[in-house]
């Protein structure tokens, strides 16, 4: 399967930071569908079956903890790779994702736009 036929599920609400993501992620041949709360991203992660999810922590309605931990009991959702990119930095945040099932833990303000690319592309 080549990049252009991987699709990417960009959980974040912050509607200036998935756009700077949609217009990067896009330009590197990758599908992207969208989720801005924790409810929305468990039922695009269902119908959508993205190839891996990037993750914000910080949301209303469900935040990333509960949306990773309802990934992970769902075997036929567990596989998929899953990158956690927040802002949250405190080492017990990162080990808690991690434990979760995280395949990774991006601290926003510590990776340039190419940088979480290339995490992504090392996964795909």
């Amino acid at each position: 399967m080549t990049e252009l036929n991987k699709k990417l599920l960009i959980v974040e609400d912050d509607e200036h930071v998935a756009k700077v993501y949609d217009v990067k992620f896009s330009k590197e041949g990758y599908q992207t569908v969208f989720a801005t709360n924790g409810e929305d991203a468990i039922a695009k992660i269902t119908t959508e079956k993205p190839d891996l999810i990037i993750l914000d922590l910080m949301m209303p309605l469900k935040d990333g903890f509960g949306v990773l931990e309802e990934i992970k009991k769902n075997p036929d959702l567990a596989r998929i790779p899953v990158i956690v990119l927040s802002n949250l930095g405190q080492p017990s945040d990162q080990e808690r994702a991690l434990a979760l099932g995280a395949n990774e833990y991006l601290v926003k303000v510590n990776y340039s736009m190419q940088e979480v690319v290339d995490k992504v592309k090392s996964y795909l």
